[in-house]
């Protein structure tokens, strides 16, 4: 078991300060979907049955992205750190592309809020043979938005800052947290859910929420909290960003109180509660979004889809 570093951005005061705030606005934030153990481990199996990063199809995007990296990276030691990494799935499989492609000097760090995701992701990141260990923060990103000093000293060589998935979830302003690692020369990798401009496509990316899985996992994550009765769970498509998003809701036919570790917030009948928003992008605004942010080399790779998108910069 690797050792965590705990921030306290992450602690039982903090984790109940958040929930509260968002339960008071009417929705549970995406970041407390993960923080539990069965929740994790729910999440875990649902992404990789139903999430199109995970498919031969998405990973072709990534595997692609990987590639890009290899090229923009000098020769020298390489610290792959991935930033809401969630299980480290896909950090694992670019650790293993640069052991393939005979760099050396690798090491890892796994970030995210959860606590139990942030130790499997770890785990995974030090079994990748070739890797030299990995180590652990759990920070919340929306609170703490320069990690520097988490992962400071720095090492030797350059880092790889890896951003998957993030900003489906978080939104744009996210990135601000992995852009804080970064130094002139090293390489940022994020991606995003795609929507494809063909037609079906808005009802097959709706099919990889508006499932029984799906359903269940939020359904654990209300029930956490007091909210099993609230009701069932309707998914819908959101165009009131600049960004389309789906959207689930519940809606009480009853008042009812959630409870986070003993506060109570009471949550009135006929008024939804939001339980997942995830932001479609397109490839041109993935690519627009780190030129804005003062990166160069931008190579936006995307799956064959159309649904997943990785891009690569060099900061």
């Amino acid at each position: 078991m690797p050792d965590v570093r705990i921030d306290q951005s992450v602690s039982p005061a903090a984790h109940r300060a958040g929930m509260l705030a968002a339960l008071e606005a009417g929705r549970v934030d995406n970041r407390f979907h993960y923080v539990g153990e069965r929740s994790a481990a729910m999440w875990r199996a649902l992404a990789s049955s139903h999430s199109p990063a995970h498919a031969d199809d998405g990973l072709a995007a990534y595997d692609d992205a990987a590639r890009a990296a290899l090229a923009a990276l000098p020769a020298g030691p390489v610290h792959v750190i991935g930033v809401a990494c969630g299980d480290g799935v896909k950090e694992r499989r670019l650790l293993g592309a640069l052991v393939s492609a005979g760099r050396d000097g690798i090491s890892s760090t796994a970030v995210d809020v959860s606590v139990p995701l942030v130790t499997a992701a770890a785990d995974a990141m030090a079994s990748v043979p070739g890797v030299a260990g990995a180590d652990a923060v759990a920070v919340d990103i929306t609170a703490v938005t320069d990690l520097s000093p988490l992962l400071a000293p720095r090492r030797p060589g350059v880092r790889v800052v890896t951003f998957f998935g993030v900003l489906s979830t978080l939104g744009p302003a996210s990135l601000a947290a992995a852009m804080s690692l970064l130094a002139p020369g090293d390489v940022i990798m994020t991606s995003a859910n795609l929507l494809p401009d063909r037609p079906g496509a808005r009802d097959a990316v709706m099919a990889q929420y508006d499932n029984p899985p799906t359903r269940a996992w939020l359904a654990a994550v209300l029930e956490d909290i007091g909210l099993a009765g609230a009701g069932d769970i309707a998914m819908r498509w959101d165009e009131s960003a600049d960004s389309p998003a789906i959207v689930g809701e519940v809606t009480p036919g009853e008042p009812l109180a959630a409870t986070v570790e003993g506060v109570t917030v009471l949550m009135p009948a006929g008024r939804p509660i939001r339980v997942l928003q995830s932001f479609r992008h397109d490839t041109s605004g993935l690519e627009l979004l780190l030129a804005s942010a003062g990166l160069r080399d931008v190579v936006a790779c995307v799956s064959p889809s159309g649904e997943e998108g990785v891009a690569v910069a060099v900061a």
